[in-house]
């Protein structure tokens, strides 16, 4: 989640330049709060203390000449699996610049702060998520674009997406009824069914059997990022303000085949993150998800997905229509270094790319 940052030329005296320093998590807390309070508004404390007091997140500020914080940028760190072998990645969060100072070139020198920083503490590969602002800051660093965040809906009432063009009052009940059962009569979920011996269980934690399905998956997945039981349960059960839920599905022995993460609001249903151990575990866990979603009254489905092409034909099989976006995924990488060809680098049907990969819900 990034603020705006103008990067035009700074013709100032150098001293009157505002200092780019690594952040200190305790230090810093609230000059950091201060500045999401002025520039980031849906920025909250308990944000501060998910990414930060919980070691995933590092972070650099830019503090003017008398020492007061006008900008900050943070680096989320995990792990990922690069073509199978394990590569060190992370995710740029939270640029923001005072108002005053956006004509300086801060928001770039923050991110040159990040990608310059020494060879033990910077990721391989960095992976941003701009918004429109900063997408230009990226750019002029060296980001290059892998492709857009592909958002997906999926209707389960009428009145999700034709409500200004029912009638009102009864014939409109009767009209949206119909529409409905037509929805469920030609709705894919229908002809899919788990096993009988499978089993179907909702948890709000994650386990050892994550890891081991983590691990089996991995290499389905050029360019697959860390979902070990430690990840998961920092990113859903220990994210502020949201309440997920995952719904697993296992067989005889407990073994984990397959999940989906998600939670609820305003009566529509988020899926956050999935992960399956063959294409007809996917396919069922996403058919128990939309079938009890059916039972609990959601309107809708939406989730984000970019990636492998196996990933999108099960969303477009199962009715997800694909919706407009210019949210952009962008790389820093240095591709002799990790040994992988640019191309394959900035193909994104190599990735895989859900809500586990991004630190913000909305």
């Amino acid at each position: 989640m990034d603020a705006p940052g103008n990067t035009t030329i700074d013709e100032r005296p150098k001293s009157a330049v505002p200092a780019v320093r690594p952040l200190d998590a305790d230090r810093d807390r609230e000059a950091v709060l201060g500045l999401w309070r002025r520039n980031l508004p849906e920025g909250a404390a308990e944000r501060y203390e998910w990414l930060y007091r919980s070691g995933r997140a590092r972070g650099w500020l830019g503090c003017d000449t008398a020492g007061n914080a006008v900008g900050a940028i943070g680096l989320l760190s995990r792990e990922i699996r690069l073509f199978g072998a394990p590569c060190s990645a992370g995710q740029p969060i939270d640029l923001n610049v005072d108002r005053s100072h956006r004509l300086g070139g801060l928001a770039m020198r923050l991110q040159r702060s990040l990608i310059d920083a020494p060879c033990e503490g910077r990721p391989a590969l960095i992976y941003g998520l701009p918004n429109a602002q900063s997408e230009a800051v990226l750019r002029r660093v060296g980001y290059e674009v892998v492709g857009t965040v592909q958002r997906w809906a999926r209707p389960l009432e009428s009145r999700a997406y034709f409500s200004e063009r029912m009638p009102q009052g009864v014939v409109g009940d009767l009209a949206s009824r119909a529409l409905d059962t037509a929805l469920w009569l030609r709705s894919p979920e229908s002809r899919y069914w788990r096993r009988r011996d499978h089993r179907v269980e909702i948890t709000d934690r994650f386990d050892e059997r994550f890891d081991r399905l983590a691990r089996e998956a991995a290499d389905r997945f050029p360019i697959f990022g860390e979902r070990t039981a430690d990840y998961l349960n920092w990113r859903f059960r220990g994210a502020p303000d949201t309440v997920f839920r995952t719904l697993c599905l296992s067989d005889p022995s407990d073994r984990l085949l397959a999940y989906l993460v998600y939670h609820r609001r305003d009566g529509v249903a988020y899926a956050a993150d999935f992960l399956c151990l063959d294409e007809s575990h996917g396919d069922a866990v996403l058919a128990e998800f939309i079938r009890l979603m059916r039972i609990q009254k959601t309107k809708a489905v939406v989730t984000v997905f970019s990636g492998v092409k196996s990933v999108t034909r099960r969303l477009r099989r199962f009715g997800f229509q694909r919706r407009p976006s210019s949210w952009r995924i962008m790389l820093h990488a240095d591709a002799i270094e990790l040994g992988v060809p640019r191309f394959k680098l900035l193909d994104p049907s190599n990735w895989y790319l859900t809500r586990a990969d991004i630190d913000t819900e909305f």
